[in-house]
């Protein structure tokens, strides 16, 4: 097939081009633009607004951050991927005590100063059945919860456990459900996502470029775009069924019996959505609260006392860190600070991925 990570768009970054559709250009493009940048004597970023900040303040900095590199706000692979650049910055990881749902799994949260030094590209939707389909066919790959008989799914009331003959072709789904190519691919572990990463990467030729999960830190800055409330889009829970996929009347329809408190409002799908069924958020991306849980490239710890730059692993004993929330979870769970974590072999029916390309540049 064509090389998997190709394409690039590189304009100048003027504000028409912003508002079009994102277009394909080469690898080689994108190649040659980071060398570019990697050689010029730029003259100093735009600044980043001070944390927290609005949803406008948000899209004006990243379309100036983007004009500043040269570089496009977003881009499309002939994978599908759309990427949408992610500008540095500082900001307050985790979440105050007295937020409603802080820590109710048990996983840290206490607040830390984080600054992110350089942009990256994040995939503006989770992974999806299509996309993953063409990686297993080219590489011929068996996950690790086909290689185990099964992963971990919920009954008809929320009863956790192994079911064998799950996978990501099968999710274990307590109600009726169609698995469509546009849905965000589940029963994945860690090391199926790294190696799906490691797939993409095999055709850069960028010194510096690197396609891999985001680390903990770079996912919560990417959620939060800006905001520092429970949700990216406030502090309070959603009643609309427009931002967010979880657990709502829905769930609740299809299974009676379900004895998780669910969100007050009916969203259309009990289960997975379709990627992009919902609003983004100020950065322009999507479902990153709800849908599914994703991976991180770093192990979860708790917070230092102390600020952080690019902070990477917290604790290479635990598990690896899991954001965002689900389609079965419960408000608190799917707020941009709540917090988990997976083994690197272990898979469910509420879990996959998102990809990002890190970048050597400022």
């Amino acid at each position: 097939m064509r090389n998997p990570f190709a394409l690039l768009v590189v304009l100048a970054g003027t504000p028409s081009f912003f508002a079009q559709e994102p277009a394909k250009w080469s690898r080689e493009e994108i190649e040659k633009r980071v060398a570019e940048i990697q050689a010029e004597k730029r003259k100093m970023p735009p600044p980043g607004p001070k944390f927290p900040f609005t949803a406008d303040a948000a899209r004006k900095y990243q379309r100036d951050y983007a004009a500043w590199l040269g570089l496009p706000v977003e881009w499309k692979d002939e994978l599908g991927f759309t990427f949408v650049l992610i500008p540095p910055g500082e900001f307050r990881i985790g979440s105050t005590k007295d937020e409603p749902g802080h820590s109710v799994s048990g996983y840290d949260e206490t607040p830390q100063q984080v600054t992110l030094t350089k942009p990256f590209y994040l995939a503006k939707h989770e992974t999806s059945v299509g996309q993953f389909r063409q990686f297993v066919k080219a590489n011929e790959y068996r996950t690790d919860i086909e290689k185990t008989g099964g992963g971990n799914a919920h009954d008809d009331k929320a009863v956790w456990k192994h079911r064998p003959g799950t996978t990501w072709l099968k999710p274990g789904f307590a109600g009726p459900f169609e698995l469509k190519e546009e849905h965000p691919v589940v029963h994945v572990s860690h090391t199926d996502s790294r190696a799906f990463c490691a797939w993409l990467q095999k055709n850069v030729k960028t010194k510096g470029v690197v396609i891999e999960l985001p680390t903990e830190a770079q996912w919560e800055w990417a959620c939060r775009a800006g905001s520092g409330e429970r949700y990216w889009w406030g502090k309070d829970e959603d009643t609309t069924g427009k931002v967010a996929n979880v657990g709502e009347r829905s769930l609740k329809k299809v299974q009676p019996d379900w004895p998780r408190t669910v969100m007050n409002m009916d969203d259309g799908h009990a289960f997975l959505a379709p990627v992009g069924s919902y609003q983004a958020n100020a950065f322009g991306l999507h479902d990153m609260l709800g849908n599914v849980w994703e991976f991180c490239s770093t192990h979860y710890g708790l917070y230092p006392k102390e600020p952080a730059t690019d902070p990477g692993d917290l604790d290479p004993k635990r598990g690896f860190a899991v954001r965002g929330g689900g389609w079965s979870n419960i408000a608190a769970d799917v707020r941009c600070g709540s917090r988990n974590a997976d083994p690197p072999h272990f898979g469910h029916s509420n879990l996959g991925f998102r990809v990002a390309i890190l970048l050597p540049v400022p």
